[in-house]
Formats: structure tokens, C-alpha cells, sequence
């Protein structure tokens, strides 16, 4: 009975992946208004109602998309910050570097930013909306980090805090109205961490 029920797990959670790449590539190439339902079922091989029963409506797909993205490139901008561990300025300058990189080439955060059009669909609330968990649990998850990283070389929490959501801000208006190269964000970030948490670092 164990086996076949972890079997049965391991089969909605192909099912489920292979859900979320389908919606992902539609989404990347056509745009999220583009997505229906029963083009998902058909590029993974089930039926609509099938899918339904599944990941439920097209907007918990949607969801599930956007939260998977948000965790792979979370945890691209939290590799960088462990390549410095001695380093607040210099971990949160190569991190925000990356992620505006990283976000500029993405197709489906490319996607998700764009407008879909006058009156079109958008999965932008779903990253911008607060207090929505995406936004917090990225904030939280960057948080974390940099208290088991910087402790004792960072200032107080709410210091930390503060910073991280400054930068989570910088971040994300840099890649929905890009009005400079992403060395300003670069530098900014470096002012940020620099003001806010009272350290020096890089050059």
C-alpha cells in the first residue's frame, strides 16, 4: 500500500511539472492571455478535466508558475550571496547583479512583466501585490539568509530588514521600468547596503 501510494505521488508530481513547463512555454512565447486550460491538457497528454482536478483554475496555475519561477531564481540571487560571506556590500552587489541579469534574460519573468496588451491578462499582481506571499516569502527567504550570513557584521534586524526591502524594491523597479543599465542598480544597491547597515566592503 506504501508503494503504490508513493507511486501515485510521484506520478502527480510529473504530471504537475510537466503541467507547469507547458504553462511556462505558452506563457514565455504567446503571453499568459494566450493560456487556456485545455492548451496545457493537450501538451501534456490528459484532459482538461484532468488538469482541473490537478492544479485546479487557470489562475492557481498561474500561481504555481509564478511561485516555482520565483523559487529558482531566488535561490540563483542566494548563491551569490554565499559566495561572500564575509561581505554584506559585495554578497548584496553580486546578488542584485545577478537577479537583473538573470531577469532581463528570463523569458517567462520577461513575460510576466510585459503588458499583454490593453485590457490584456497579467501575472504582475501575483509578484507586485502586497501583501501577497510571493513578495513577502522572497523577502523572508533573503532575510534569512543574510542573518545566518552577515550576524554580527550587519546591524540590528530591523536594519537588515529594511534593507532587504530596499533591495527587494530596487530590484523589481529596475526590472519593470528599466530606465538605466543595470550598473546603476548595482551601484545603488551598494549605497543601500553600505547607508543602511553601516558597513564597508569591495571597492
Amino acid at each position: 500500500m506504501a508503494e503504490s501510494a508513493s507511486f501515485r505521488e510521484d506520478v502527480r508530481a510529473l504530471l504537475r511539472d510537466r503541467a507547469l513547463d507547458a504553462a511556462r512555454e505558452i506563457t514565455s512565447t504567446e503571453g499568459w492571455s494566450a493560456l487556456t486550460m485545455g492548451a496545457v491538457a493537450t501538451r501534456v497528454g490528459i484532459s482538461r478535466q484532468h488538469l482541473y482536478n490537478e492544479l485546479g483554475t487557470k489562475q492557481a496555475l498561474g500561481a504555481a508558475m509564478v511561485n516555482r519561477e520565483t523559487a529558482l531564481f531566488l535561490e540563483g540571487i542566494l548563491a551569490r550571496l554565499r559566495e561572500h560571506p564575509a561581505d554584506p556590500v559585495e554578497g548584496v552587489v553580486a546578488a542584485v547583479g545577478h537577479a537583473l541579469v538573470d531577469g532581463s534574460t528570463n523569458a517567462l519573468l520577461t513575460a510576466i512583466l510585459a503588458a499583454d496588451g490593453a485590457g490584456g491578462e497579467s501575472l504582475l499582481p501575483l509578484l507586485t501585490a502586497r501583501p501577497h506571499a510571493v513578495l513577502g516569502w522572497a523577502s523572508e527567504r533573503i532575510t534569512t539568509a543574510m542573518t545566518e550570513l552577515y550576524a554580527g557584521r550587519a546591524g540590528s534586524a530591523e536594519d537588515l530588514e529594511a534593507c532587504v526591502d530596499g533591495i527587494v524594491r530596487l530590484v523589481l523597479s529596475h526590472l519593470t521600468q528599466p530606465s538605466a543599465p543595470p550598473e546603476v542598480a548595482v551601484r545603488q544597491a551598494r549605497w543601500l547596503v553600505h547607508g543602511l547597515l553601516g558597513v564597508a566592503g569591495g571597492s
